[in-house]
Parts: C-alpha cells; sequence; structure tokens
C-alpha cells in the first residue's frame, strides 16, 4: 500500500513478485481469457433482457479489455 495522498491515474500494477515481460503477458492473457470465459457463462444462463442491457452499456461507454502489458484489441 502507498500513501493515500498520491493519486495515480492509469493501469493498476498487481505484480508483487518480480516476473520477466512474458511471464506478466502469460498472466494477463491467462487473466483475459478468465473473464471473457465468465462474461460467456453469464451470458448464457441469463435472461437476454438482462444480459443486452449490460452489453449495450459496455460497447458504448467502456473500451475493450486490457492491461499494462496488452494492449486494448491485442489478446
Amino acid at each position: 500500500m502507498g500513501p493515500r495522498h498520491a493519486r495515480i491515474l492509469g493501469w493498476a500494477k498487481s505484480f508483487t513478485r518480480k516476473l520477466t515481460h512474458d511471464e506478466m503477458v502469460r498472466e494477463d492473457t491467462n487473466l483475459i481469457g478468465a473473464m471473457s470465459l465468465l462474461w460467456a457463462l453469464v451470458t448464457s444462463f441469463m435472461p437476454v433482457d438482462i444480459t443486452a442491457v449490460v452489453q449495450n452499456l459496455l460497447d458504448k461507454s467502456y473500451p475493450a479489455m486490457a492491461t499494462r502489458n496488452i494492449p486494448e484489441g491485442e489478446s
């Protein structure tokens, strides 16, 4: 944890151990894959009335998933 007065805007860094760039990319790719799988499960089990509203909001308001090591739309 850092000081609360030091506000930083940007991608979070959640790795606490020293990893090579390739290892960080692999971890981030796994995370994006897991989140994509979770969203696929949600859309397959939830009613379309609900998921369509959420998907529309995501499409209009949020960028595609990305991390500090994987730019938007690359994975």
